[in-house]
């Protein structure tokens, strides 16, 4: 219905060339036909393999040959383009659409360019305007999935027992799929499963996961990660856990407000990315990972299409965890604000941040950011995020821990190393050199035919450069920063450090 007005509002506001971006032609098609019914006029479809059917008699013609036919015709007629973007590369097609944009309102004449990517030559900008087909409505699906429930009856000769409850799961389960996408997955789960119960909604999940990592916007992260294996982040792991049934009916009951999400800024190698995994396993919810340069850079649609887009996948496969892993690198100050600034990624940040403030669907947001001067102030106002966390390089009883979780990982006994020393040795390492130690350690041991012991990672952590003092200005800054304006990731224990190893404690602010 919000479509059918919209259209019809451009109609009657004299747009006469419009960009429909959808990858469904046959329900273009529809919304197109049903609308022109209203207003009592004719349509004619063109495309390169068939031509206009209706206007000349089926002969295929090229482009500029279908333009020609159509600067004759003097009717009020509505002419739908299919795929017509991969033509507006030549001048020819230019120039001739901007001699007619005067001559359809003159006409009461229409031009509904149909394509699944937005690709639009600058000289045509100002003389269009674009609207995107919204993905099918949970309506839309119950109806689809009648109609594929109707049609297996008929076929087996006998009914399908879909309760209602059952069937709205299903439809929820189909959201963020195109009609014909939806079609097909029903039919497949259905004649997979003759006796469909709620345990097989799982098989319209996995073909739903299929089709949107074939999309590149979003990537399913099949998640094994336990907080078991973070180390250290104490503070951070139990506000996650006090979060837990933060999705269900009973905190909704109790009048709490679904979560928004979550920003972890700090020192890269500490396991931000890690807690991100960790929490999509520990809440049970899908891991759907966003790269915001990957979707900003994408050709196949403007950034801000690109950003709807995403979000109308996510919000399909709700509640689950949305995580953006390094934000900054996506949504730049520069980029959506600075002198690098695009109108289109600019607008791509705009609708991100209305969308983070104003959501209603249950995704649950994980920001990870490694630099603080890169983020645009606008992303860490309050209300965007419930909280913002800091990740500090671990301290030396996390950095212990740290080295008993890698060492266990690799089938090694702890207890036969000696992890204090270790501790005290890793000063200002953060997670991953730590690991990284002990997989040198492993390639110089198995190298000379031995097992690996304690001295052989003390070497590998004496020959590395941690990244805290080659980017040490930047750790700094990153401290500074976040010592009045974020929580603390981690406890401050110097005084149990120093109690219980003797060694001084970590040099951290």
């Amino acid at each position: 219905q919000e479509l059918d007005q919209e259209l019809k509002l451009l109609i009657q506001s004299g747009h006469h060339l419009i960009y429909l971006l959808s990858y469904e032609e046959e329900r273009a098609q529809r919304i197109i036909d049903k609308l022109a019914t209203v207003f009592k006029t004719r349509v004619v479809s063109w495309s390169q393999a068939s031509g206009a059917e209706q206007m000349i008699n089926g002969v295929p013609h090229s482009p500029g040959q279908f333009l020609a036919e159509l600067n004759k015709i003097q009717d009020p007629v509505w002419f739908v383009l299919f795929d017509f973007h991969s033509c507006l590369q030549e001048p020819y097609v230019i120039r001739a659409l901007r001699e007619l944009s005067p001559l359809l309102a003159k006409r009461r004449q229409f031009i509904f360019l149909v394509a699944p990517v937005y690709k639009i030559p600058l000289e045509l900008e100002k003389d269009l305007v674009m609207i995107e087909i919204p993905l099918p409505s949970a309506a839309d699906l119950a109806a689809i999935l009648d109609s594929v429930v109707s049609g297996l009856e008929k076929s087996w000769n006998r009914p399908l027992k879909l309760g209602a409850e059952l069937k709205e799961k299903m439809i929820r389960a189909g959201l963020g799929l195109t009609e014909k996408e939806a079609r097909r997955v029903f039919y497949r789960a259905l004649i997979e499963h003759p006796d469909f119960k709620e345990d097989h909604l799982d098989a319209i999940l996995s073909q739903k996961k299929q089709i949107i990592r074939q999309q590149n916007l979003l990537e399913f992260y099949q998640v094994s990660e336990k907080f078991a294996e973070v180390g250290g982040l104490d503070l951070l792991k139990d506000w996650l856990k006090s979060r837990s049934r933060a999705f269900s009916d009973d905190a909704r009951k109790y009048g709490l407000p679904e979560p928004r999400g979550l920003l972890m800024l700090g020192i890269q190698g500490c396991g931000k990315s890690l807690c991100a995994k960790a929490v999509a396993n520990l809440w049970r919810l899908p891991l759907l990972r966003f790269d915001a340069s990957l979707v900003l850079g994408s050709y196949q649609a403007p950034p801000e299409v690109n950003i709807r887009r995403a979000i109308q996948l996510a919000e399909s496969v709700s509640p689950c965890v949305l995580w953006i892993d390094e934000i900054e690198k996506g949504f730049s100050a520069s980029m959506v604000s600075g002198k690098e600034a695009s109108g289109g990624v600019a607008r791509a940040f705009a609708s991100f941040l209305v969308w983070l403030q104003e959501r209603k669907h249950p995704v649950y947001v994980i920001a990870t950011a490694n630099s603080i001067s890169e983020l645009p102030p606008e992303l860490v106002r309050k209300g965007r995020f419930d909280e913002i966390f800091f990740v500090d390089l671990p301290r030396i009883h996390e950095r212990e821990e740290i080295f008993a979780i890698h060492l266990q990982k690799r089938g090694r006994n702890p207890s036969d190393f000696d992890l204090k020393l270790l501790a005290e040795e890793s000063n200002d390492f953060s997670g991953s050199e730590i690991e990284q130690s002990i997989i040198s350690a492993m390639y110089e041991a198995f190298t000379h035919g031995r097992e690996f012991n304690t001295d052989d990672i003390r070497k590998a952590l004496s020959e590395t450069v941690p990244l805290s003092e080659t980017m040490e200005e930047q750790v700094e800054e990153l401290r500074r920063w976040a010592k009045n304006r974020a929580r603390p990731a981690s406890l401050d224990t110097k005084l149990i450090d120093l109690l219980a190893t003797g060694a001084e404690p970590d040099k951290q602010k």
